[in-house]
């Protein structure tokens, strides 16, 4: 038996889905070893169960990214390292999120202690801090204005430190589920010398978060590059700490070499799912064509470009519905948008979000699968729908032109359209809604396709292959 540490941002076991479906079979599957987990999460109100946690999930570590703005005033005032030169210097290093160098950026992050330095609000709100903020800003960022700059090197320290200061659980081996922030986290314990360290990663985090902050109103733009370097540092950081980089597909795995991966740690592990469970679900045909979607109500899942194509399509193929499959709770102000949409475009008689439910009910029936994300991994969702004989149509993000037409010796499983293009979406929707031949032998192919490569056994074992060999027993 090992001691597994997982690391999760955002996700497990208090959202609903995709990957963290993916950590609660892991566990599952996994019944000789024994988890843990750090939950990094926004604020208390996240922190809300939506699995049920498997028994050998031991320990469940919360950690809260929001600020909270403590200090000790009596240590605060007095503490003379927080003044000393060596403290500015180590700041300034720091801020310069290019450094390549791996082990004098552990040194210094693991040096500013509690003990020494105190809280990571006390740190950041520091004269000492201060003044090694402004030396930085005049020789690198002296054309944008110094307010902005400080409050963001505050946010982007005062979290960086929370971490560094945290006591991280004792475990044999640290499996961060991206990097980013659980990254991070996982190169602490590394340099800390605490266990080996796997890395998953389902999408390509800084890539992700570079996607965001460019098109975010609420950063400053002369100020999006710190951010977007920022996170790159910590995929750094984690990559040159990890023993092994997973990714689910080839050119994942590419990329992440691209962003400084050792490509003799990268390795590709596909996402695989209990194809019995969805490959017998037995077929029903509803009166009316039926076309679903399994995916959380979110900004990333583009789900306003789908309800535009379907208006397109509701308006010639008048015997159809639309059932969006899954939470509505987790961005509550997009998915009152997505209502408002619905109700714009007289679609509500055509149209149904189920919330939370059990998508084996809607795979009995559906007639075809969509997804318009526009940044994916490798959906969980569009293999489940494969096994179950649905074809697909999704955007071509991630690993869904792989899936969907890569396979080449058995053939296609259904369309590929560009991201938020809803008319190229409608198009496709009516093409295979008038061609019952294609869509039969979309189904079949896509059931052979999942029976192949991506089943849970596959998944599992190689990850039990992993676990065996960091800890010498493979």
């Amino acid at each position: 038996m090992s001691k597994i540490c997982l690391i999760c941002e955002g996700s497990y076991p208090y959202v609903v889905g995709g990957v963290s479906s993916w950590v609660q079979e892991l566990i599952t599957s996994n019944p000789e070893h024994e988890f843990k987990l750090i939950c990094l999460v926004p604020n208390e109100e996240f922190i809300d169960i939506k699995y049920k946690l498997p028994k050998n999930l031991k320990e469940i570590k919360n950690v809260i990214l929001e600020s909270e703005n403590k200090k000790s005033t009596k240590n605060f005032i007095k503490n003379k390292n927080l003044k000393s030169k060596e403290f500015q210097n180590k700041i300034e290093k720091l801020m310069d999120f290019k450094n390549a160098n791996f082990v004098e950026i552990m040194d210094i992050i693991d040096s500013l202690n509690e003990k020494e330095y105190g809280t990571a609000f006390e740190i950041v709100t520091s004269k000492g801090f201060w003044e090694a903020l402004v030396e930085y800003y005049k020789k690198h960022f002296s054309h944008t204005g110094l307010n902005i700059f400080y409050w963001t090197q505050q946010n982007i320290f005062t979290t960086l430190l929370k971490l560094a200061q945290l006591d991280i659980p004792e475990a044999e081996i640290y499996h961060p589920i991206s990097t980013g922030y659980a990254g991070f986290l996982a190169a602490l314990a590394s340099y800390r010398k605490k266990g080996k360290v796997i890395l998953t990663e389902h999408g390509i985090y800084p890539r992700e978060r570079e996607e965001e902050i460019l098109g975010a109103n609420w950063v400053d733009k002369d100020l999006k590059k710190i951010w977007i370097d920022f996170f790159y540092f910590m995929s750094t950081l984690c990559y040159e700490s990890s023993d092994k980089i997973v990714s689910l597909f080839s050119h994942n795995r590419n990329l992440q070499i691209e962003n400084g991966a050792d490509p003799n740690r990268c390795i590709v592990v596909a996402n695989g799912i209990d194809n019995e469970i969805y490959s017998k679900i037995q077929r029903e045909k509803q009166e009316k064509f039926s076309i679903g979607s399994v995916l959380r109500i979110v900004p990333i899942k583009d789900v306003k470009t789908m309800l535009k194509a379907y208006k397109i399509v509701a308006e010639s193929r008048k015997n159809t519905h639309l059932y969006l499959i899954g939470p509505t709770n987790e961005n509550e102000d997009y998915f009152k948008e997505c209502v408002e949409i619905v109700e714009q475009l007289e679609l509500e008689e055509n149209v149904t979000f189920t919330g939370r439910a059990d998508v084996k009910e809607y795979y009995k029936f559906l007639d075809l699968q969509l997804l318009s994300s526009i940044s994916e991994g490798q959906p969980l969702s569009i293999l489940e729908g494969l096994a179950a004989g649905i074809p697909c149509i999704s955007t071509d993000v991630g690993n869904c032109r792989e899936l969907i037409l890569g396979k080449k010796d058995i053939g296609e499983a259904g369309m590929i359209v560009p991201p938020t293009s809803y008319v190229e979406l409608a198009n496709s929707i009516i093409k295979l809604y008038d061609d019952d031949e294609k869509r039969v032998l979309f189904g079949m192919n896509g059931k052979k396709i999942v029976e192949k490569y991506y089943t849970k056994d596959q998944f599992i074992k190689n990850y039990k292959s992993l676990y065996d060999n960091l800890v010498g027993r493979g």
